[in-house]
């Protein structure tokens, strides 16, 4: 049986499919025995509004979702910024009896995420992908496109507009250099990092 239970809530398919292989990828970076942990998506079609955060918190006490050790909370930064987002999430946190939350947010969409690793984009598609440098923008398609585009440019047609590659780029991506480029992924690491560390 496993010991520690990492639940999600995910805002949609793109971030189900990259969030958790990035928690399963860390947890045996830290020399952690996988099967020691329990990951489980609870929500992950559509919840990014902080309402319906709040709304899945509602049924979590009822329902007895809170039986875990950590509860990852995905939502895109979307135009109101990394910063904002976060708090906006601890907020409506606020008196839950997880043991501990943290937030995934993406700034602004989880789609930049996938793209800050050309080698590993290459590597899941078997095929030399390039991708213009992800500068952040607040047009919600803009990184959709890009990812489409980087693999259309090789003659990938990606039936989940790349959505379906997240856990082979989650796993083959070099979290250091992505951490740096990206601060809203670096802080998500670090977090999880950090809670890794504190489990015995």
């Amino acid at each position: 049986m496993a010991k520690y239970k990492i639940f999600f809530f995910l805002e949609d398919t793109a971030q189900e499919s990259f969030i958790p292989a990035i928690v399963e990828r860390l947890i045996q970076d830290e020399g952690k025995d996988i099967s020691d942990y329990d990951l489980r998506v609870l929500s992950a079609r559509g919840g990014g509004s902080i309402r319906a955060y709040k709304d899945f918190l509602k049924q979590a006490k009822k329902r007895n979702y809170l039986d875990a050790d950590v509860l990852i909370v995905g939502s895109d930064g979307n135009c109101n910024g990394f910063v904002k987002r976060k708090q906006q999430l601890l907020n409506a946190s606020s008196g839950i009896l997880y043991p501990e939350i943290i937030s995934a947010v993406p700034d602004p969409h989880i789609e930049r995420w996938y793209l800050l690793d050309r080698q590993a984009l290459t590597h899941t598609a078997d095929v030399p992908i390039q991708v213009v440098s992800p500068t952040v923008k607040c047009d919600k398609n803009h990184y959709k496109t890009l990812l489409k585009k980087a693999f259309a440019d090789q003659g990938v047609i990606p039936l989940m507009g790349g959505a379906e590659y997240g856990s082979l780029v989650a796993k083959s991506m070099d979290l250091y250099n992505a951490g740096i480029a990206d601060h809203s992924f670096g802080d998500f690491i670090d977090q999880v990092r950090s809670w890794l560390k504190r489990q015995r």
